[in-house]
């Protein structure tokens, strides 16, 4: 795993909220290696915003802005809702 990868994954397991904490540790276990460059830019620049806002956006509490309404969150959401049906 490159350094990158490993910043983004550490980052996922400490991301400030509990809940972000466990909805990103699932996102970077199942997805983050085999993200495409484009969706790990995208995934960086999500990372960067409020962390409220962004278990908000997961949940579906915000809508989600333009710029992140992509693969990525569809890949957060998912991982959301198996975390709440398990």
């Amino acid at each position: 795993m490159d350094d990158r990868l490993k910043r983004l994954h550490h980052k996922c397991k400490y991301m400030g909220m509990h809940e972000n904490d466990v909805i990103f540790a699932r996102f970077s276990e199942r997805y983050l290696g085999e993200l495409p460059d484009e969706e790990i830019s995208q995934f960086e620049a999500l990372l960067e915003q409020n962390d409220l806002d962004i278990f908000k956006w997961i949940t579906g509490k915000l809508d989600v802005p333009a710029e992140f309404d992509n693969n990525v969150m569809i890949k957060l959401r998912d991982c959301q809702e198996y975390i709440e049906n398990a």
